[in-house]
């Protein structure tokens, strides 16, 4: 025991910072006691993960800062002491909230500050994931000040009415908050441009309708799914979708870059405006799909929020996976549920899927014969619920040329084209929705006033609605969905006025974007006779879309 400390009183001493819950923060009030007893550091209130391992940082960094602590008992309390907390972040809260309680930095500018950063051995100060959700709910709980580490500053800094300051090191938080020295303030950087560098819609040629349906879902929000045969073009439209998107708007950017601060670790110094597109690998469990683990962290379709999830060869996804999607589908959002807590991980994102007709994947193709026996056809297909199929807007086949001459076809509108009229239907969207608080046509419910009142036909146009509708046995969600497709190519084919009436051929032109997987052609099961059928059915199906 040092001489002279029997005669000091014992101190708490407090500062601030956060825990990450899924997306969201909790603000936790980091309280130092310095009192008589064994010299020691305990760290207490569930202090799990990376916090566990806090104590051996703090105290090393502590050492190497310049400011020794004399040898006391030391308890460190982490508040709430019944919420988990597992984020390096917190860090730079103990160390300074430790050195409050010691006197050598001022207690009321201890606890008047947000702080946010990892600590390195040696008392320089690391990036932590999360920042951005942290800053956004320092700011929101009343704090003025945040101070982190020079890598995640521009990163805070994105929050607005922060003033955000960045330390190299323990000491110069530790001279910042004695007042001999200032920290330098941080400023976001520019954004960059969102569509730079993104593959053309007009390196595709032919797949008029395909393109259509690219064009259609961008603009209306809406689910989309491709049905061929290998190498037609699915994943290559897929993979084009995102040049379409105009940039995401301030709050949509927020939302998305806070998701993958905290899911992929990642430190951003300027929002990202560039619409989010994940394609999870078909053997991604449920969790990495959905959300979950231990901490849970937001799965792929939260990493998708406000952009694509795009599923390439959708039947051989896991049932869990693919049934799993339909309440975010309908919902927006992810609800994880554990003993302690709850998580809700935003989740409003577009499916995009593409599959093949059969297990081969030859079935309908005009030059190859499919090998696929009618039960495994059945079985393939019965993968794919009717309950998830009922929650996609559009379902397109996507057929190679008769005569196998792709790269004669004629080159479509380039994405900056197509881009254009995108922006223009949305402009309209949010005019008509912008009261009701719904970005696109794909969010309006499938039955109900709001759909009548958003999607007014003409006469013509409702009977051919009712036609098809009868035909097709169509229930009264399906055919809201119709109706909603139909909405969004009267936006990108109408006149400029959000509220113009549905006409006949936009309704025509959503019913060719909404079709059943196709049934295999009957006839007899050589190779010669498949083919022969299934070109057949080819040319039929070509030539019935050739119409729109």
């Amino acid at each position: 025991m040092v001489p002279g400390l029997l005669s000091l009183p014992a101190m708490v001493a407090r500062a601030h910072a956060a825990t990450i819950l899924g997306v969201e923060a909790r603000l936790v009030t980091v309280e130092a006691d310095v009192g008589m007893g064994l010299p020691c550091l305990t760290v207490v209130g569930q202090a799990s993960g990376a916090v566990s391992e806090t104590r051996e940082r703090v105290r090393a960094a502590l050492a190497h800062s310049g400011h020794a602590v004399p040898p006391r008992r030391q308890v460190v309390n982490l508040a709430p002491a019944d919420l988990r907390k597992d984020d390096a972040g917190l860090d730079l809260a103990v160390a300074v909230a430790l050195l409050s309680a010691h006197g050598i930095v001022p207690e009321a500018r201890a606890a008047e500050a947000f702080f946010w950063g990892e600590l390195a051995l040696d008392g320089r100060l690391r990036p932590a994931a999360g920042t951005l959700v942290a800053a956004d709910h320092a700011r929101g709980s009343g704090f003025a000040t945040f101070v982190t580490a020079p890598g995640a500053a521009a990163e805070a800094a994105l929050v607005t009415g922060l003033d955000v300051r960045e330390a190299e090191t323990l000491a110069d938080v530790v001279a910042f908050l004695r007042g001999e020295t200032d920290l330098p303030t941080a400023h976001p950087a520019k954004d960059g441009d969102a569509t730079a560098d993104l593959p053309d819609l007009g390196d595709v040629r032919g797949l008029r309708l395909p393109r259509l349906a690219l064009e259609v879902m961008v603009a209306g929000g809406h689910n989309l799914l491709f049905v061929g045969p290998p190498g037609v073009g699915k994943t290559m439209l897929a993979r084009r979708a995102v040049s379409l998107y105009p940039p995401l708007d301030d709050a949509a950017a927020m939302e998305v870059t806070k998701i993958h601060g905290v899911a992929l670790g990642r430190t951003a110094s300027s929002l990202v405006r560039r619409v989010p597109f994940r394609a999870p690998h078909h053997t991604v469990s449920p969790a990495g799909l959905l959300g979950g683990g231990t901490p849970p962290r937001p799965g792929e379709v939260s990493l998708a929020h406000r952009g694509i999830l795009f599923l390439d060869e959708l039947l051989e996804y896991s049932r869990a996976c693919l049934e799993g999607m339909r309440e975010p589908l309908e919902e927006g959002v992810v609800a994880v549920v554990r003993a302690r807590y709850s998580l809700r991980f935003p989740a409003r994102f577009q499916l995009l899927a593409a599959m093949n007709p059969c297990p081969c994947g030859y079935d309908g193709h005009p030059l190859r014969a499919c090998t696929c026996s009618r039960q495994a056809v059945d079985r393939y297909r019965a993968r794919l619920s009717g309950p998830l199929v009922d929650r996609i807007d559009l379902i397109v086949p996507v057929h190679p040329p008769a005569d196998g001459r792709t790269m004669a076809a004629p080159a479509g509108d380039d994405s900056a084209t197509v881009r254009e009229r995108v922006v223009r239907a949305r402009t309209m969207q949010a005019a008509r929705l912008g009261p009701h608080r719904i970005r696109c046509n794909a969010q309006v419910p499938a039955e109900g006033r709001l759909l009548a009142e958003v999607c007014r036909t003409t006469p013509q146009a409702r009977r051919l609605l009712d036609r098809i509708v009868e035909s097709r046995h169509m229930s009264l969600r399906a055919a809201g969905r119709l109706l909603r497709v139909a909405r969004t190519v009267a936006d990108l084919r109408g006149p400029d006025d959000p509220w113009a009436p549905i006409e006949e051929v936009h309704v025509a032109e959503a019913a060719q974007l909404r079709r059943a997987v196709a049934v295999r052609p009957e006839g007899p099961r050589g190779p010669a006779a498949t083919a022969d059928a299934s070109s057949a059915a080819t040319r039929r199906r070509v030539a019935s879309t050739s119409a729109f």
